[in-house]
């Protein structure tokens, strides 16, 4: 291996990092989560945080968070801490250690390195880039601080996602010829194999992807627009509906769920995801809202949201959030909060509604002259954002949710 050079070539973090929130939405989708392969377009919230997420499409745009209204007094069980309001939350490395690291931006020959997904608790996997180009998928040791090429990548087209990995492999999905193209690679190393080519949705002659998975050996996905659970074999071969799913969108593998929200609508569901049905033994599951709640932001297959609190999905545990929450739930359970002190500082900050444990991510701008934040890049199973030069701190959300 050559010497990792750490040196500031990510082109597109320096261009994403200069978005400005003007609160108009964008032509981008805000594409529903999937079991490891939940994923956004790129956005940027109030109070100046950016929050950036693998895309479609090249492109940004911005959301206004939800303005939570008057509190309720929270229902907290003893075993949870009561939020504290007007308190930032200690640094999420001092909060959850095992799952947050520091690694190097640029790999071997200098080229970028764009991690995606934690492949094991020690090893990510991600997205090597030459001047801005796709040129392969290479593994970071956090422990033995080495890059390893998996795959190369000789003619990559557009990767449209972040990679999803399960069951030994990694997975991504590709646009060519207005076709959604479905590839995958054992994360051992080999030759990537594509497994699928379907009809690509478009919206406004806007590609709008899909949410990927593996699961059983096989790839299952979602289109972002149009819904429905599609599988197609590892080994190859045709890709089919799953029975029953027509109208469903993939939430967490095996489950489905309706209807879907799309944050870039000027009309977003008020109750998402309020059905959801298990694609493989035909449960379904509805949504209960505790007393004198109608709606809700994001509903998981345990956990349901708005701005200012969190329930269980049959109404019980509600309690108050820390913060005020910007985008909807992360790997079923995670969300990302903008707090401030009572002294006026706000930071961004990371919350798990299961335990009621809040880590800070990085302090953010509430006073003209404040230094900008890092652009924070959200994937289902984890967080990653600038450091420093050359440096990219990771937080792994499956390790801080055991």
């Amino acid at each position: 291996m050559t010497e990792i050079e750490d040196r500031l070539r990510d082109a597109m973090a320096a261009r994403a990092e200069s978005v400005r929130d003007d609160g108009r939405p964008r032509a981008l989708p805000a594409p529903r989560g999937t079991s490891g392969a939940r994923w956004w377009a790129p956005i940027a919230v109030a109070a100046a945080i950016v929050t950036v997420v693998a895309a479609t499409v090249a492109g940004t745009r911005t959301v206004t968070p939800p303005t939570p209204a008057v509190p309720p007094v929270p229902t907290v069980p003893t075993a949870r801490p009561t939020p504290r309001t007007g308190v930032l939350a200690p640094p999420v490395r001092q909060v959850w250690p095992g799952a947050v690291h520091e690694i190097p931006a640029t790999g071997p020959g200098g080229r970028v390195f764009t991690p995606d997904v934690f492949v094991t608790g020690r090893v990510v996997a991600g997205r090597g880039l030459t001047r801005n180009r796709l040129d392969g998928i290479w593994s970071y040791d956090v422990d033995r601080r080495r890059f390893t090429r998996i795959a190369p990548l000789k003619n990559p087209n557009v990767m449209n996602a972040p990679l999803v990995f399960g069951d030994g492999y990694l997975a991504w999905s590709t646009l060519r010829d207005r076709l959604t193209e479905i590839w995958a690679v054992p994360v051992t190393g080999g030759v990537p194999r594509r497994i699928a080519s379907v009809a690509a949705v478009l919206v406004d002659d806007t590609y709008r992807g899909v949410d990927l998975a593996i699961a059983g050996g096989a790839a299952v996905w979602s289109p972002l627009d149009g819904g429905g659970v599609y599988r197609a074999p590892l080994t190859g071969g045709k890709a089919s509906l799953v029975d029953g799913t027509r109208g469903f969108h993939l939430v967490d593998w095996p489950w489905a769920g309706r209807p879907e929200q799309d944050m870039m609508s000027d009309r977003p569901a008020a109750r998402p995801m309020e059905s959801l049905k298990n694609v493989l033994t035909g449960e379904t599951r509805g949504a209960a809202p505790p007393a004198g709640l109608t709606s809700w932001s994001d509903c998981g297959v345990t956990w349901c949201l708005n701005g200012a609190e969190a329930w269980r999905r049959d109404g019980t545990n509600r309690h108050g959030l820390p913060g005020t929450a910007h985008g909807l739930l992360y790997s079923g359970r995670f969300v990302l909060l903008h707090q401030r002190s009572r002294d006026g500082r706000g930071a961004s900050s990371l919350h798990d509604v299961a335990t009621g444990r809040t880590g800070l991510l990085f302090p953010v701008p509430t006073r003209r002259g404040d230094k900008a934040p890092p652009t924070l890049y959200v994937h289902e199973g984890m967080f990653r954002f600038r450091s420093g030069p050359g440096r990219q701190v990771l937080v792994d959300l499956n390790a801080a949710g055991r």
